[in-house]
């Protein structure tokens, strides 16, 4: 239910939103503990499985509880009160501190999208971006399976599982308990903070007794959960699911099994539901003899399945020329892939719009974009020498998508773009490796809908206020180059395409070329901020590393920032810190440090854009040593400003950048540094 968390202060009403797993009729109360039928309330929308009513006389400083109760078509009514709770912020301040969870019970392992998006500040027009946030998941044990940090992205080793920062957030609960999440949000010279409680059920419970069923491919059942249902000497991966992934089941297969199908399997039913592995060793592997994906998520009837955990198993396409790792054939929500090792296989995770947009105009209307799919420490290897026969390690469209601590690698033949979405509203990509796309395409791909007339394609799923892939953070990863020309592209497909972008952080990643690569970042989003990065050029076949422009018919870029990023290559030829296209607007161009010590006529600056190019403190040098600590960095700890660094001390104090590469606060001795990196 929603909404959830602290809403911003001055809120007087708000949304209640509540979804049922069948069509039913919704009443609610402020009482705890009242029945259906004495319930006086009912929600304005309602009959059917979405739900939602505005509640007012909202104040700040105050907690609320509204107590909701159902009734389907049989007179079947709820006898337990489903509670939505949330509270109002103070809305007194230089700063109002807004914080919503995508949900804040659920049973474990539990995926959670945090959105602080509605903050404000007297300080700045611009808080998604000039604000600082960071996160505390309460959760400092992390994963059980893969420790208390990350073990990719540009900080692996080093980076925690129960931080982050960003406007945007999101982290998976996998021990049960109550967390307290707590958010702390900076401007420089103020701090306000806000708190919520997650808690996690423990799946034990949940699935106690025959709600699990264990699935060998022998008779052996160590480590099954007690109580549970055995099914022995099963080989078939979806007859098995098939037959027991039901609403409120866990499927588990055995570890060191194999299991082969020559048919999708297919879950169809809501949730909460689990697909995982049991007792010791390898993930279960998963084999496709047939052409098709190895899971399929919903259909054409069941548009609103939600709360599924698809979770270490491995799963092996067999080099079939469609096959798919997870594939979303209807509307599907709260989808958790966790530990998969996707490989062998055309796509890894397919969820597009085409399908939801196919079913909505073919008479199975319902169908909406995927909300809360968070896709997490799993691996995807395409299929070597496959070249353009095969797509995408991801390919996925929604609202708070996650996707965090992957290995995701195209081979630079295998495959198309290695990550992409043509629609995302509000999402986080961090501390992932995202890896050599094939040679025309990029690791990273974000572009929107197309839109036509001023108004977006695809109307079953997008409207003008939707249409914009917007609010997204893209932090933490190592992104790696091959032999195509841009590594990520944040833009339209092609020339012909109007397809819009707006509100992108690009922070904290650590750009590595290929021997194709000619920019690291090529963009035509509008309100998008570029800060702390890392871009190494070395080796590549041009030294440009970030553009900001206009690719064809899609509106310019406008109000571009470029903060303390680090800019280095150390190969002969050309080299740009900033490429500005003719037609952007508002770039401003600040704190920047270069380094190219043998390449001809370098520049930090290359375009001035139409009008409102700001540009003040900014380094560009031909000698590494007298900027580093290396002087051939090679490892993002090499581009460390050395004790008598020009880049120590000379940095604008008015760039909103408050931490460096690290985490880092800035300054640290009064005043700050340029570049990516702080000086102690």
């Amino acid at each position: 239910g929603l909404p959830v968390g602290t809403l911003p202060g001055g809120t007087t009403q708000a949304t209640l939103r509540v979804t049922t797993n069948e069509a039913a009729t919704c009443k609610w109360s402020d009482s705890a503990g009242t029945t259906y039928a004495a319930m006086t309330s009912t929600f304005t929308t309602t009959g059917t499985t979405s739900h939602n009513t505005v509640v007012t006389g909202l104040a700040d400083s105050q907690s609320y509880s509204y107590y909701v109760r159902c009734q389907d078509g049989a007179s079947n009514a709820t006898s337990a009160d489903y509670v939505v709770t949330f509270s109002v912020g103070t809305g007194t301040g230089p700063l109002t501190v807004s914080l919503v969870a995508s949900r804040t019970s659920g049973v474990a392992p539990l995926s959670v999208f945090f959105d602080a998006s509605n903050t404000t500040a007297t300080g700045t027009t611009r808080p998604f971006h000039d604000l600082e946030y960071r996160w505390d998941f309460g959760d400092p044990l992390g994963s059980p399976v893969s420790g208390t940090t990350w073990a990719t992205g540009s900080g692996a080793g080093v980076n925690s599982r129960n931080a982050a920062m960003g406007p945007v957030a999101a982290h998976v609960f996998e021990v049960p308990g109550t967390y307290t999440v707590a958010l702390s949000v900076f401007d420089g010279v103020n701090t306000d903070s806000a708190e919520t409680t997650v808690t996690v059920s423990d799946p034990d419970v949940v699935f106690s007794g025959t709600n699990t069923v264990c699935v060998s491919a022998s008779n052996d059942f160590a480590g099954c959960p007690g109580g549970a249902v055995q099914v022995a000497n099963a080989t078939s991966f979806a007859t098995a699911v098939n037959t027991y992934a039901l609403t409120g089941k866990r499927v588990l297969f055995r570890r060191g099994d194999t299991f082969t199908s020559a048919n999708t399997a297919r879950i169809s039913a809501t949730g909460p539901g689990i697909v995982g592995a049991f007792g010791a060793g390898a993930s279960p592997s998963m084999m496709m003899s047939g052409n098709t994906p190895l899971v399929t998520m919903s259909s054409s009837t069941t548009p609103t399945i939600n709360d599924w955990r698809i979770m270490d198993l491995d799963l092996d396409g067999m080099s079939g020329a469609s096959t798919k790792g997870v594939y979303a054939d209807g509307g599907c929500n709260q989808l958790l892939a966790l530990r998969l090792n996707i490989h062998r296989i055309v796509t890894g995770i397919e969820a597009g719009p085409y399908v939801l947009d196919y079913w909505n105009t073919s008479g199975h209307t319902g169908h909406t974009v995927f909300e809360e799919w968070a896709i997490v420490d799993s691996t995807f290897y395409a299929e070597a020498g496959c070249s353009y026969g095969c797509d995408w390690r991801i390919y996925a469209i929604g609202k708070r998508l996650s996707v965090q601590g992957n290995t995701l690698d195209n081979y630079a033949d295998g495959g198309t773009h290695t990550i992409r979405s043509e629609y995302l509203n509000k999402g986080v990509i961090s501390n992932n490796y995202i890896a050599r796309p094939g040679s025309t395409m990029h690791a990273l791909k974000l572009h929107s809908t197309g839109w036509e007339a001023g108004v977006p394609l695809l109307p079953s799923l997008y409207s003008p206020a939707t249409g914009y892939t917007e609010q997204v953070v893209v932090s933490d990863n190592e992104i790696v180059g091959a032999s195509n020309a841009w590594t990520i592209s944040l833009g339209p497909q092609n020339a012909q395409r109007d397809e819009r972008l707006r509100d992108i952080i690009v922070e904290r990643n650590w750009f590595i070329a290929g021997t194709g690569t000619q920019l690291a970042i090529e963009a035509s989003a509008s309100e998008a901020t570029y800060r702390n990065n890392l871009c190494d050029m070395t080796g590549a076949a041009s030294h440009t590393c970030f553009y900001t422009g206009q690719r064809g018919i899609e509106p310019p870029a406008t109000n571009v920032r470029f903060y303390n990023n680090t800019f280095y290559s150390g190969s002969a030829g050309n080299f740009t810190g900033v490429s500005i296209g003719s037609t952007a607007t508002n770039v401003t161009v600040e704190n920047n440090l270069g380094a190219a010590p043998i390449a001809s006529n370098p520049t930090m600056i290359s375009g001035t854009g139409a009008s409102g190019l700001t540009e003040s403190n900014n380094l560009l040098s031909d000698a590494p040593a007298a900027l580093f600590v290396s002087a051939t960095p090679t490892a993002p700890a090499d581009f460390s400003p050395n004790p008598t660094s020009l880049a120590r001390d000379t940095g604008l104090s008015t760039v909103p950048v408050f931490s460096d590469f690290f985490g880092t606060s800035r300054p640290q001795n009064g005043v700050r540094d340029i570049g990516a990196v702080e000086g102690p």
